[in-house]
């Protein structure tokens, strides 16, 4: 086996999410619908969550066997690739790039709402100069500090981030050259009904979900793990400097010291996102066995936090909801649907959930809460 096989296992190969279309179909839904669109090329909105038969195809055939502490290979495959915690700290990211905590600072510290909102505009014009330099630091980095032998597969591993980031900054600057010729073109009829009714709101829909999306994920889809962390911390350091350097320092603070509250709403966004890719990094490290120098020779999955249910009170519990007596057991959803049931019994000093599934799997079975919510987050009655 050589070296470059150690990354033909999540989180560094993740199977596509499945989809109720494909081919032209899916194409021309997603034509339609602008987050559809922006979804396919810059990656999901939140957590792609598939079952462990999903993850079957990925492993092989033969994945069928019990891998560390007991557990189906099948089943951990899929909880390396996607991770709840991890999913946690991508939105307070995205919100701290897009620099929600610099408009709450700016709005009350500023000149009214019109200053906050042109900053947040400039931030996202910066970004299409920093982006690409960014995922470029963040690439040269993973291929430098790569093993010998594996280079290469790590530099595949970085093209597809490398390559959306830098066709998204050429596109970006061909649109704005073309605005910035015809900005006093005003089509008149049918032409200019038809470009503020639907290609108008499609176009403000698909740029917003491009902006949320590119935050979220650093471009970092379908490359390498570690790419999204590295990748989004010089993208919000460099975007502050260039808009302190090229727009600050030139037009609203020309000689002159800016306020203490300008540096807040300034930095404040970067060194939050600083800590939570730090944090990243460290839960991909010690979770999902990913290393700066690739994948961790002797990493194991770290065991379960709570014993699972013996297979005897999944027996009686079973014989219970066979005689109808759940009906009367609270009952609580989880964020992907599956209806989950309060039992009576008690296990690891929790109540144990029941899910109303055909079939049950490593991770959807009898559990206690505190487990039922590390896998399927957070639950809220029926």
């Amino acid at each position: 086996m050589s070296a470059s096989d150690a990354y033909d296992r999540p989180p560094y190969r993740v199977p596509a999410a499945s989809a109720g279309l494909s081919g032209a179909g899916a194409w021309a839904l997603d034509v339609l619908l602008p987050w559809r669109l922006a979804r396919r090329i810059y990656g999901p909105f939140r957590m792609f969550r598939f079952s462990a038969g999903d993850a079957l195809g990925l492993a092989g055939p033969g994945a069928g066997g019990l891998g560390p502490y007991g557990r189906p290979v099948v089943s951990a495959l899929a909880e390396q690739a996607a991770d709840p915690l991890i999913e946690r700290l991508l939105l307070p990211r995205t919100l701290l790039c897009l620099g929600v905590l610099a408009f709450v600072v700016g709005l009350f510290t500023g000149n009214g709402l019109l200053e906050p909102v042109e900053q947040g505009f400039t931030d996202a014009l910066l970004m299409l100069g920093t982006g690409p330099v960014a995922l470029l630091l963040a690439c040269a980095l993973l291929v430098a500090l790569a093993r010998p032998g594996t280079r290469a597969c790590v530099l595949r591993l970085c093209l597809r981030p490398l390559l959306t980031a830098l066709v998204t900054a050429a596109f970006c600057a061909l649109f704005l050259y073309w605005m910035s010729r015809r900005y006093d073109y005003l089509p008149n009829g049918v032409t200019g009904v038809l470009l503020g009714v639907f290609v108008g709101p499609w176009l403000l829909v698909f740029f917003g979900s491009v902006l949320f999306l590119i935050h979220r994920n650093s471009f970092g889809t379908g490359g390498h793990p570690l790419v999204r962390p590295l990748a989004g911390v010089p993208l919000v350091w460099l975007t502050a400097i260039a808009h302190f350097v090229l727009v600050d320092a030139v037009q609203a603070y020309p000689g002159s010291r800016p306020l203490p509250a300008y540096w807040v709403a300034l930095y404040a966004g970067p060194v939050g996102v600083t800590i939570t890719a730090g944090i990243e990094v460290w839960l991909l490290r010690r979770r999902h066995g990913v290393g700066f120098r690739g994948p961790l020779p002797d990493w194991r999955p770290p065991p379960p936090r709570v014993a699972r249910v013996p297979d005897g009170l999944v027996a009686r519990l079973g014989a219970d909801v066979a005689a109808g007596a759940a009906f009367h057991w609270p009952q609580w959803i989880d964020r992907n649907g599956v209806v989950w049931a309060q039992t009576p019994a008690v296990h690891a000093r929790e109540p144990v959930m029941w899910p109303y599934v055909h079939a049950f799997t490593e991770q959807l079975r009898p559990t206690p809460r505190s487990e039922a919510e590390r896998v399927a987050g957070p639950l809220r009655p029926r």
